[in-house]
């Protein structure tokens, strides 16, 4: 494609490898005019599509409405002890003798640390991380030894307040104006000491939004899944989450959403292992690109197991990354699209279709990351990829291009150096709002804005503040930051602190139902590049 130009890289900086120039998927940028539109009516849930086969446009139906959900009653003394009595393990006990707030106290059997007793409780702790609440129970027990002898008595501080709720009614959901305004999150950021500190300073400048890994393009697991694809391919092994529901939980304590995302097609591991789910080349057998065939129906299944796992943990949004075909290394693939009378737009469409059905029945929104070149409008782009906005509009809730100024090749616009202008930002999401201005029921556009010194020069806080208010007045509905080395400090700088706001539940229009719906003080971190293959 002439419009895309870069290449993939991969970045290395205090977080580890991570990816960066195709960001969310993607490896260039785009153009863009403005419109917001509103969530609105959606069909209900209807069977998926055969994958083979175009489906018929959808026709309008009311959409889920965007609310919240309105935070349980707390539960009486009674039922709560009743409730952490259900969840204690054994050799587990309450006291609730005070009359006051129980107490959880445990008798160690033979074989048992301080820190295996950690691991027992730690659902029932509101200390994240297993090693912290060790250290916690040894200080609330300071004559026991690491390893405790059978009999020993401990007394298990720092426990939740309240029952907490867990899956569907866990939910947020999006707030009534539907404006997220988040930031990328990695697996082992999530997993480690650094996420609630982020959480906590997102939090205090009213950020909304965490865009959590299920798997990234590498195919590992973010969390020990259970479905039997990852299983079987060993997907789950370097897992940082221990619980996934607990970490979206942690996130929804701070009244921030979790968005989880799905690297869908291309996956190194699992579509080597599992050459049945492969791009197929012109000889027949396995093109072994690191890709899935988006066609193929076991490769939907997965991802589809995977976003019903996230729905299950209480995810607010599931985001669908990489939900088009590869551009480069498939000289010799073979689709076979023409012996089906099918376009490559059409096979993402299909797909897509049939998630949404089963986001919706769930009450769960859509969001999907997207070529910013899409929103140029050319059709050989649009083609290569299969991705179209004005197709893919009406069958989730929300567009995010990625429009990163350093993704632009140079002389775009006549600028020498693309990178040095976040005023591109704005061109980006007016073009793809533009793609889908006459569409019905289209979904909102909340754009990926460039939150790294990444071929950007003067990168810094007035840069981020200046992309923000350009994705804010092209007619974004909020935004997303994207930094692969998961520093955030700039944005910190940016937002101004504010109080939290209370989670309540928004209006309900008639007839509807309700949808769920560290950082240094010095900056970014440029890191060490190294080049990864193109995709």
């Amino acid at each position: 494609m002439a419009t895309m130009v870069r290449r993939t890289r991969r970045m290395v900086g205090w977080g580890g490898y991570m990816w960066l120039a195709l960001a969310a998927g993607c490896a260039q940028q785009a153009n863009a005019s403005a419109r917001t539109p509103n969530l609105v009516s959606r069909t209900p849930p209807v069977p998926a599509p055969e994958p083979v086969s175009a489906p018929a446009a959808a026709a309008p139906a009311p959409a889920p409405p965007v609310a919240t959900l309105a935070e349980p009653p707390p539960p009486t003394p009674r039922s709560f002890v009743a409730w952490i009595r259900e969840r204690l393990p054994e050799g587990g006990e309450v006291d609730v003798a005070k009359g006051e707030a129980p107490e959880v106290f445990h008798t160690a059997r033979p074989g048992e640390s301080i820190e295996k007793v950690a691991g027992l409780y730690l659902e029932l702790s509101d200390i994240y991380l297993l090693n912290d609440f060790a250290e916690a129970i040894r200080k609330a027990n300071p004559k026991s030894r690491y390893v405790l002898k059978p009999g020993t008595r401990l007394a298990i501080p720092h426990l939740v307040k309240e029952a907490y709720v867990e899956g569907d009614a866990a939910r947020i959901g999006w707030p009534a104006d539907h404006v997220l305004k988040g930031v990328y999150m990695r697996g082992d950021t999530a997993g480690g000491y650094l996420y609630t500190g982020i959480l906590d300073r997102m939090a205090d400048r009213g950020m909304n939004a965490i865009v959590l890994d299920t798997k990234d393009t590498d195919g590992w697991l973010t969390y020990k899944s259970k479905v039997d694809i990852a299983v079987e391919t060993n997907a789950t092994k370097p897992a940082a989450i221990r619980s996934l529901a607990r970490t979206i939980r942690f996130a929804h304590d701070r009244g921030i959403r979790v968005i989880m995302r799905i690297s869908c097609f291309h996956d190194e591991l699992v579509s080597k292992a599992r050459l049945d789910m492969s791009i197929r080349g012109n000889w027949g057998g396995p093109l072994k690109i690191g890709w899935f065939d988006p066609s193929n129906e076991k490769a939907h299944r997965y991802i589809i197991d995977l976003a019903k796992e996230a729905m299950d943990a209480g995810a607010d949004e599931i985001q669908l990354d990489y939900v088009r075909f590869p551009v480069f290394g498939t000289k010799n693939a073979d689709f076979h699209l023409k012996e089906r009378n099918l376009t490559r737009v059409e096979v993402i469409r299909s797909f897509v279709h049939e998630v949404h059905a089963v986001t919706q029945a769930r009450h769960v929104p859509l969001s999907l990351d997207v070529f910013g070149v899409i929103a140029l409008g050319k059709r050989v782009d649009i083609d290569s990829l299969g991705q179209e906005l004005s197709v893919l509009a009406p069958e989730c809730e929300a567009l995010s291009p990625m429009v990163y100024p350093s993704h632009y090749s140079k002389g775009f616009m006549g600028f020498d150096e693309p990178g040095a202008h976040p005023e591109l930002i704005a061109v980006g999401t007016k073009g793809s709002l533009e793609q889908i201005a006459n569409v019905p029921n289209a979904a909102i556009v909340r754009p990926w804005l460039q939150d790294m010194n990444w071929e950007s020069p003067g990168f810094g806080p007035e840069y981020l503040r200046a992309e923000m208010k350009h994705a804010e007045s092209a007619g974004g509905t909020g935004w997303l930051l994207w930094n692969p080395g998961q520093d955030y400090s700039y944005a910190f700088q940016v937002l101004p602190k504010r109080p939290r706001p209370v989670v309540t539940e928004a209006p309900k229009p008639a007839g509807a139902g309700v949808a769920p719906g560290a950082t240094g003080a010095t900056g970014q971190r440029r890191g060490r590049r190294v080049r990864h293959k193109p995709v």
